[in-house]
């Protein structure tokens, strides 16, 4: 009866830890997303700068840079931590996987 109570306990053990990798792909798949998003407004902000802040002139112009240096700078922090977080979530996975090919 012991063997049958511990084979149930591993397979319920199996079924969390693959719920929580499922979970954790989610979670990478919408980092991911996000990431994706943010990049697409930031090309199209450099775009749209590109095309209208040559014919700027005084203020307009000058006000310009200091928020485009800003928005480059906040740029490379969020992919900096975006990519720890992958990594992150990445590792978590890897060792939820070996968890459960070890009680295989």
């Amino acid at each position: 009866m012991a063997s049958l109570s511990e084979s149930i306990e591993q397979e319920v053990k199996r079924r969390a830890c693959e719920a929580m990798m499922d979970y954790l792909k989610s979670y990478q798949g919408q980092v991911e997303e996000a990431i994706g998003e943010f990049r697409h407004g930031t090309h199209a902000f450099y775009h749209a700068s590109a095309k209208n802040v040559p014919h700027w002139q005084g203020e307009p112009g000058k006000a310009h840079e200091p928020i485009s240096g800003n928005l480059r700078q906040i740029e490379a922090r969020i992919d900096t931590t975006a990519d720890e977080l992958l990594h992150e979530i990445s590792r978590e996975i890897a060792q939820i996987r070996r968890k459960i090919e070890e009680r295989q």
